[in-house]
C-alpha cells in the first residue's frame, strides 16, 4: 500500500507487491510532509576499505594544499578534485600484522584482547554506529555491511585471532561485530524485501519475473499523482533498480545450485568486476532510495588471496603487496589499488550524476577511502591513505591535500567524521582531538 493524500505523499512511501517493499526516492510530493518550502538532505556516510595498503610513493600529492598534481594511484578521481580531500602523514594504529590494520580502521583499536584468546569477541563501537545513531531515523536498513570475500569462521587463521576480527570493520557496540554480507543476491532481498522460499526463488528466475513487475500496478497509480519533474526522478530510481536486479539475474545463470542452496541464492559473480560493480551499484541505490544512510564496503580481507587476472594479475592480493621494492613488483601492486580506485570512482561519478534536493548525492555524502597501512610490503602504519569525496552536507570543502604533523592518529580523523554528523563523541580509539579538516 501506499500512504498518499491529497497533498503529499508520506516520506516513507514504499510500493508493495508480492514479498516486496520498494522504498522511494526522495519526492518533490514529499516535501510538504515536512512543513517546509525544499527537502531537507539526510547526511550520508560510507567508508571503504582497501586492504593491504597503498604504495606511499605514488599516492599522495607532493603539495600541500590547492592545485595539487594527483598521483598515479590516486588519478582515477581527478574528475571529482573539487569534491576531494586526501590526507597524509596520518598514522594508523600499531596492532597485529593485518587484524589490527582492518579492525581498527573504523574505531581506532581493533581487538581489546590479546592473540590467541579466542573466547574473547571485542572491540570498540565504530565510528559508522555512531552516525548511524544519529541519521538512520527511520531508514528501513539502519546500516549495510558488505564485502566481497569471507574468511570463514576457524579460529587461529587469522593473526591468532578470531576470524570474525577479519570479517567486518564494523561494531554496533563493544561486543557486536557486525560481519560483511558478501551475497549481493541477499543484499538486494534484504534491501527491497524477501521474495519467499528459494524454491520460488528459482521459478521467478527460470520465468525471468521481475520484482519491479509486481509493483507494476501500485506504479503506474503513483505516477498519476506526481508531476513531471517527480516522475522523472522515480523513473531514473526505478531504472538502476532494474538494471541492478537483471544483473543479479545473470549472475545466477548457476540454476542448479540455486535450486540447492536451502535459504538463499549463490549470487556470488564468479566474474571479481561484475561483484564490484554490482555491489556498488546496490550502495548508490541504498542512497538513492534512502533505504539506508550508513554503509562500510571491505573491498576484501587482509589476508586476500584472491587474484586479478581480469587485469593481468594472477598473483594474490596479499603477495602482490609484498613488492619486495622490485619495480615489477611494485608495477604490479599499483595497477591492481589503480584498478579498485578506478571501481570506486565509478561510485562517486553515480553519486555526483543523482540529484537530491537542491543538489546531489554527492553533495550530501561524506565517503571515506582507505586502508589500516601504508606500504603492504613492510606492514607499516605511518601516512596510511585517506580519502574523502563529498559535500558532506556543507561540512566539506574539496579540491584540498592535508597534511598533519608529529603523526597524528587516524582516529582524530574519524572524530571529526563524527561531528560532521552531528554525532558528538568525545573520542574514538587512540584519539588524541579533533582533526581540523
Amino acid at each position: 500500500m501506499t500512504f498518499i493524500t491529497k497533498k503529499h505523499l508520506h516520506r516513507r512511501t514504499f510500493l508493495r507487491g508480492a514479498g516486496v517493499a520498494l522504498a522511494l526516492p526522495m519526492l518533490d510530493a514529499m516535501v510538504p510532509a515536512f512543513g517546509q518550502s525544499s527537502a531537507k538532505r539526510p547526511f550520508r556516510f560510507g567508508a571503504i576499505y582497501m586492504p593491504n595498503g597503498v604504495y606511499p610513493q605514488l599516492w599522495p600529492p607532493t603539495k600541500i594544499g590547492t592545485g595539487f598534481e594527483f598521483q598515479p594511484i590516486m588519478k582515477p578521481l581527478e574528475p571529482y578534485r573539487d569534491h576531494l580531500v586526501t590526507i597524509s602523514k596520518m598514522k594508523a594504529p600499531d596492532g597485529s600484522v593485518h587484524v589490527g590494520a582492518s579492525s581498527a580502521f573504523l574505531n581506532g583499536v581493533g581487538p581489546v584482547n590479546t592473540a590467541g584468546n579466542y573466547g574473547k569477541i571485542e572491540s570498540k563501537k565504530t565510528v559508522d554506529q555512531y552516525i548511524a545513531d544519529v541519521v538512520a531515523e527511520d531508514t528501513p536498513l539502519r546500516s549495510l555491511e558488505l564485502g566481497t570475500e569471507d574468511m570463514g569462521t576457524a579460529a587461529g587463521a587469522c593473526d591468532g585471532f578470531p576470524c570474525v576480527f577479519f570479517n567486518t570493520i564494523s561494531w554496533h557496540d563493544d561486543y557486536s561485530p557486525l560481519p560483511v554480507a558478501i551475497n549481493p543476491q541477499v543484499t538486494f532481498e534484504r534491501m527491497f524485501g524477501d521474495p519467499g522460499t528459494a524454491a520460488q526463488r528459482l521459478g521467478r528466475l527460470r520465468q525471468k519475473q521481475s520484482m519491479l513487475d509486481s509493483v507494476a500496478e501500485e506504479t503506474a497509480r503513483l505516477e498519476r499523482k506526481l508531476g513531471s519533474h517527480d516522475n522523472a526522478v522515480l523513473d531514473e530510481y526505478l531504472t538502476n533498480v532494474r538494471r541492478v536486479e537483471e544483473s543479479l539475474q545473470k549472475m545466477q545463470a548457476r540454476s542448479d545450485t540455486l535450486a540447492s542452496a536451502p535459504a538463499a541464492p549463490v549470487g556470488i559473480p564468479d566474474n571479481f568486476d561484475d561483484h564490484l560493480t554490482v555491489t556498488y551499484d546496490l550502495l548508490h541505490l541504498a542512497f538513492q532510495g534512502d533505504i539506508s544512510r550508513v554503509f562500510t564496503f571491505m573491498l576484501g580481507h587482509e589476508g586476500s588471496s584472491r587474484s586479478y587476472a581480469h587485469i593481468g594479475i594472477s598473483e594474490p592480493h596479499h603477495p602482490v603487496s609484498h613488492h619486495g621494492d622490485k619495480p615489477e613488483g611494485i608495477e604490479r601492486y599499483a595497477k591492481l589499488v589503480t584498478y579498485q580506485v578506478s571501481k570506486f570512482a565509478e561510485f562517486v561519478g553515480k553519486l555526483e550524476a543523482t540529484p537530491d534536493g537542491d543538489g546531489t548525492l554527492l553533495d550530501s555524502s561524506l565517503l571515506y577511502w582507505g586502508s589500516g597501512m601504508s606500504n603492504g610490503n613492510a606492514h607499516d602504519r605511518n601516512n596510511a591513505p585517506a580519502v574523502l569525496l563529498g559535500g558532506a552536507n556543507g561540512h566539506l570543502k574539496g579540491g584540498r591535500h592535508v597534511t598533519v604533523e608529529h603523526k597524528e592518529p587516524t582516529a582524530n580523523l574519524l572524530v571529526a567524521f563524527a561531528d560532521m554528523a552531528n554525532a558528538r563523541v568525545e573520542s574514538i580509539g587512540a584519539s588524541t582531538g579533533r582533526l581540523p579538516i
